[in-house]
């Protein structure tokens, strides 16, 4: 089955887009591309989640953005002769399926209902990179970070009846930082006082949400 807007494609659909393409599979810390790399393959992220990136001054890393299964990586591959122009770096062990020029051409003319789902996704992707930047200019990083927790939750399963959540993912302070657009540092220290609020608390390579309503205020407002 796959995730994000080909879900819903017809059992066909799927199978023809399963065999236009190969599976991949990367470990965590590893590239699927550099900026450098001509665009040749579009890559629809089964499982795990990506870094995309750029080095800005000083060889400082910029996060663009952070994509979880049944995104598409690498999309300027449907520009003729484009490079990809970014890093896309494994944030865990991540499972795509690689699909090439030709194949993609095919695949689009063979099951148009591919084409619409392709557009689809790029649509929210898109919507997705908008709100980035709108929280990145109207929210303190605390609520960025409370907006993070949640939508991390809402890949698990319900919350327990003790109105708590354990995160399968392993995420890293440093994940987090690189997901809400801030430091390691920071976010180091806004655990801890979401931790003090009673909001989560946190195990070995593991977070545990502890209170959705208060994870909800606290992406309303500012923690102080």
């Amino acid at each position: 089955m796959f995730p994000g807007a080909f879900q819903t494609l017809p059992p066909d659909a799927q199978s023809h887009l399963t065999s236009a393409g190969r599976t991949g599979h990367w470990a965590r810390g590893e590239l699927l591309f550099h900026p450098e790399d001509p665009a040749e393959a579009l890559y629809v992220l089964m499982r795990g989640a990506v870094r995309l990136y750029r080095l800005g001054s000083n060889a400082r890393e910029v996060t663009l953005d952070v994509h979880g299964p049944g995104a598409l990586l690498g999309v300027s591959a449907l520009v003729p002769g484009a490079s990809y122009g970014m890093y896309a770096e494994a944030m865990d062990d991540i499972e795509a399926l690689v699909l090439g020029h030709d194949a993609l051409s095919r695949l689009t003319q063979l099951a148009p209902a591919v084409g619409v789902a392709l557009t689809e996704q790029i649509t929210r992707q898109t919507r997705g990179i908008q709100e980035r930047l709108a929280g990145l200019v109207f929210l303190e990083v605390s609520q960025r970070l409370a907006l993070a927790l949640l939508t991390l939750a809402e890949r698990e399963d319900e919350w327990g009846e003790t109105g708590s959540l354990v995160l399968r993912e392993r995420v890293s302070h440093q994940d987090l930082a690189h997901v809400v657009g801030s430091t390691r540092e920071t976010i180091t220290k806004l655990l801890g006082d979401f931790r003090n609020r009673g909001l989560l608390d946190l195990g070995y390579r593991r977070i545990i949400l502890t209170d959705h309503d208060g994870l909800l205020r606290a992406a309303r407002e500012p923690v102080r």
